[in-house]
């Protein structure tokens, strides 16, 4: 029971700086590389092998990390607080003649952090593995961390709802678009991804991007295996206070929110003083501090999720919390 209530102390402590930080990209990054993963694996070279056997949709062989590879402590907290100040530099990286997709966007987050951090040396990022003319795949980050050695990370940041009928078992969680699916994103995170360097020829083109100290080592000891899934899982809304089933493996302290038909949050609008904002990527990867233009239902605003999901943070009344939703249109689950 200590044990819990200091980890929950310790999770508000760091909901609570993340929060303060006023800077969006500054705020983004922290929670990307800091907040509460949905799922992280680290598979030290004496546990390799457990990777190997992991399996989905059951996962008996994935083994989540206990800790997480980077701890938000003083050091980050005065590196994260100089850098809101004086955010330009992030913000210049971040820069792009194109609107970047949510994933690419998530990715250089970790790669400005791994390039700055002093625990680590990002030596590649998004590296792609052929053998004789086709795709073995692609190394998400190869970065060298001053106590674990060479390290292979493969990271994302997803969106998940709960179709309602086992939300303990990974199949049951689809992304907004219906296109991806839980289950099918760790198999293959776990699989294939975390496995990229068992294969010769992808280890042949990572150790064209070494240097020979680096070779050395790696030729000695097996590169760390760590997958990092950030991101949020939307419950099915209800009024009614039900048990939550956590997805075998995941995270119990992951970011939760909430999803809802575009019926259900028609009637939402008309029986309560709603104050609500549609979030936008790339700010999904953004606190709910972040979200203060809020608008209510007497403003002119276009229609919601008529044709496709939305996400939304929406209030019902000033004794309620602010909280993430997502609206769905009525048909979202046959489709």
């Amino acid at each position: 029971m200590r044990s819990m209530c200091n980890n929950l102390a310790a999770e508000t402590k760091q909901k609570d700086f993340i929060d303060q930080l006023q800077c969006p990209e500054v705020r983004m990054l922290t929670q990307a590389v800091f907040g509460p993963a949905l799922i992280q694996i680290l598979a030290t070279p004496s546990s390799a092998h457990q990777q190997r056997e992991a399996t989905a949709p059951r996962a008996e062989e994935a083994q989540p990390a206990n800790q997480p590879v980077f701890a938000l402590d003083a050091t980050y907290q005065q590196w994260l607080t100089a850098l809101d100040l004086a955010p330009e530099s992030l913000i210049d990286f971040l820069a792009s003649p194109q609107r970047l997709k949510l994933g690419v966007y998530h990715e250089r987050l970790w790669q400005y952090f791994l390039t700055h951090s002093h625990e680590t040396e990002l030596i590649c990022a998004n590296l792609k593995a052929r053998h004789k003319g086709q795709d073995l795949g692609e190394f998400d980050l190869i970065y060298q961390h001053h106590k674990l050695g060479l390290v292979h990370c493969e990271i994302a940041s997803k969106y998940y709802l709960a179709d309602g009928e086992d939300d303990s078992a990974w199949e049951h969680w689809h992304g907004p678009g219906k296109t991806d699916r839980l289950d099918l994103k760790l198999h293959h995170s776990i699989n294939k991804q975390l496995n990229l360097a068992d294969h010769p020829a992808a280890m042949a083109t990572l150790e064209s991007m070494l240097n020979q100290e680096q070779k050395q080592r790696v030729s000695k000891q097996p590169l760390v295996k760590h997958l990092h899934v950030g991101g949020r899982l939307f419950y099915r809304r209800s009024d009614q206070p039900v048990g939550r089933q956590t997805p075998q493996h995941l995270n119990p302290h992951h970011l939760k929110g909430h999803w809802l038909f575009l019926h259900e949050w028609q009637a939402l609008l008309a029986n309560h003083r709603l104050r609500f904002c549609s979030v936008d990527k790339p700010f999904w990867l953004d606190t709910l501090a972040a979200h203060q233009q809020w608008m209510t239902r007497t403003e002119n605003k276009p229609a919601l999720a008529q044709e496709q999901p939305e996400m939304v943070v929406y209030q019902l009344d000033e004794q309620h919390s602010a909280q993430y939703g997502f609206v769905v249109p009525n048909d979202w689950l046959s489709r």
